[in-house]
């Protein structure tokens, strides 16, 4: 019976490490090229891995948080998890993806995610024979919350609204939209505050009735990238009588007194003058001069009313097209 020689046995052990050696070591540990952005309360990764794909399961592999101060996340050797000397605030909320390593994998997954885990985090292989053995992970965290839209009253002949929203971070921005997703002009800038580190923020706009009366507070906040929007439909009979219904009213008025001054006066031509007394005569003249008078006026109103809504639906275009 042959037996394989010993001597080769060795040299297929040595030619198997260096082989090993020679593959992790031209490895390299990348990572993301931007932030991780989560929310407070996700459970979020944090990608870390070796570019050409090469096994780490024999590896040591430590997690660490650069700042403030530099804090011990999680640390795998000897290939088990080795916490030991694990920052408390991380305590049972990180892991690896065991069955990953051997891939190449070792990215870190931190549960719960607070506002105080975010920061710039180091994924270190110190056992890898590669200059670049370590990459930067930056976490990104923030909060977000529903907007709350009421009505606080009327204004002129609109009505105003009121949008509130808190529990944001970091700070917001809060702007109204019409149903046409136009911009509004609010009334005055943000009222903004900050309690136990989250932002709130209210702000006021003023309406003028519309085909839809469906209005829109938006509040958004860009590093995260993440935005909430609250609808509301005010009713018509909320809003002021229009001016419209006004003048046309008043028209109406004018013109019947106007009809009854015209219908008496015609009479009175056909009647004895011992009926009517020309003094009566006079008044009915007052009246029908007066009656003339309250419809140019209310022409006049009608007519500057609607020049105005023009005026305002005109630079409203404008404002879309710029």
């Amino acid at each position: 019976m042959k037996t394989f020689p010993t001597s080769a046995a060795w040299c297929l052990g040595i030619l198997f490490i260096s082989v090993s050696l020679i593959t992790t070591g031209s490895s390299e540990v990348v990572g993301p090229a931007d932030p991780v952005v989560a929310l407070a309360g996700d459970d979020i990764i944090l990608p870390c891995s070796l570019k050409p794909n090469a096994s780490v399961k024999d590896m040591a592999v430590r997690w660490t948080r650069l700042n403030p101060t530099t804090e011990n996340v999680h640390f795998y050797r000897d290939g088990q998890d080795s916490n030991e000397d694990q920052s408390p605030s991380y305590r049972g909320r990180t892991s690896v993806f065991n069955e990953e390593l051997k891939k190449g994998n070792v990215s870190l997954k931190l549960t719960r995610v607070t506002l105080s885990d975010a920061g710039s985090y180091r994924c270190f292989i110190p056992t890898l024979t590669s200059q670049v053995n370590q990459t930067t992970v930056q976490l990104l965290v923030g909060a977000v919350s529903q907007p709350v839209i009421s009505i606080v009253g009327t204004k002129g002949w609109g009505v105003v609204l009121k949008c509130e929203s808190g529990g944001w971070f970091p700070e917001p921005e809060m702007e109204w939209l019409d149903s046409s997703r136009t911009i509004l002009p609010a009334d005055g800038p943000p009222e903004r505050h900050r309690d136990s580190g989250l932002y709130a923020v209210r702000r006021h706009v003023t309406v003028d009735q519309t085909d839809t009366n469906n209005f829109t507070c938006r509040v958004h906040q860009l590093e995260i990238n993440h935005l909430k929007e609250t609808e509301i439909h005010v009713p018509d009979d909320v809003f002021p009588k229009s001016q419209e219904v006004m003048i046309v009213g008043l028209l109406a008025g004018a013109v019947g007194v106007l009809a009854a001054s015209i219908g008496v006066y015609m009479l009175i031509k056909h009647m004895k003058d011992d009926v009517f007394p020309k003094s009566q005569v006079g008044l009915i003249v007052g009246l029908l001069i007066a009656a003339v008078g309250v419809i140019a006026a209310g022409v006049y109103m009608l007519r500057k009313h609607i020049e105005e809504k023009k005026r305002k639906k005109l630079g409203k275009w404008a404002v879309v097209l710029l």
